[in-house]
């Protein structure tokens, strides 16, 4: 790689800000993970005092984050609750700090598993840039509802990442309302010459405030009570299903968790995968359908 390519240099800011975020840490230890690590395509075992302090200011524009020195002579990262609180930031920064990890630990790969990710990444740098640059895009896209893919375009609002799944979130100018497709079931995506326009009261957070996946976002939203036996209550308490999640009432032998959200399909699918650890209290017409689907799945094994 060209040391001073784009790629090599933006692995670089990041490697210093990882370096730094671990706690305060000396430059002189800075130095000696500096020489281990990976990204030195320098072969260095130091970094120029010029270069330390320039990757710091550049750092602080890219990422909005303050390396600062302590009356120690320790770097530390000033706005670090603020770094934690900015998704984009943290997922960016957690990703690289992993495969780092892995490139200085090459021995550890073959221990260390990850879950196959479906297709479609590779046109994440084609609807980022469509997003930046308002631009029109025409996708090929092949529905799990039709035997055939259909070539259309749209307006992208957003990406959403959802169980290893990208999603695009865009405006179909052809059906008149707002889609949200897999990248992985779309087989082409081409920007187009034309412009378009995001709605000035449109937010990507807000869109999906209220909903669970990535479906049926408009639904009616409904708080659902739901009790939980004591030991799966552990796994939600620290992965919550949802941000509105809140545990009402806790004993020795369960927990009831309560959400205000739209119940759809994919949280009904959810819910399902507690089996008999989980209960729906409310609404009524959850529980109903709960049961059924129980009755159900039960006659295909008599």
């Amino acid at each position: 790689m060209n040391k001073s390519s784009t790629s090599h240099l933006l692995k670089c800011y990041i490697w210093l800000v990882n370096t730094v975020a671990r706690g305060p840490v000396s430059r002189q230890e800075i130095d000696s993970r500096w020489a281990k690590s990976s990204v030195n395509d320098y072969k260095t075992d130091y970094i120029p005092e010029s270069t330390f302090h320039r990757w710091r200011n550049i750092a602080q524009e890219l990422f909005d984050i303050e390396i600062k020195c302590n009356a120690h002579g320790e770097y530390y990262i000033d706005n670090a609750s603020d770094i934690r609180r900015t998704n984009l930031n943290t997922h960016l920064l957690q990703m690289f700090a992993v495969n780092q990890m892995l490139q200085d630990s090459k021995d550890l790969q073959k221990q260390i598993l990850f879950e196959p990710v479906p297709a479609g990444e590779q046109l994440l740098h084609v609807i980022i840039e469509s997003l930046r640059d308002k631009r029109v895009l025409r996708i090929t896209h092949q529905s799990f509802h039709k035997t055939k893919p259909t070539t259309f375009p749209v307006h992208p609002y957003c990406l959403k990442m959802f169980r290893q799944r990208w999603y695009m979130l865009a405006f179909s100018p052809d059906t008149d309302d707002i889609r949200t497709y897999a990248l992985d079931r779309i087989q082409a995506a081409e920007p187009t010459t034309k412009t378009y326009t995001i709605p000035e009261d449109f937010d990507a957070e807000s869109y999906f405030k209220n909903s669970f996946g990535v479906s049926n976002i408009r639904g009616k939203v409904e708080n659902v009570e739901i009790k939980m036996d004591a030991y799966q209550a552990n796994y939600l308490r620290t992965l919550p299903l949802h941000s509105s999640q809140q545990e009402i009432e806790r004993d020795d032998n369960f927990s009831v968790f309560r959400y205000h959200i739209v119940p759809s399909f994919e949280f009904i699918q959810e819910l399902r995968k507690y089996g008999s650890a989980l209960q729906v209290l409310k609404p009524q017409w959850l529980r109903d359908q709960l049961r059924k689907d129980l009755e159900c799945q039960l006659s295909k094994y008599q």
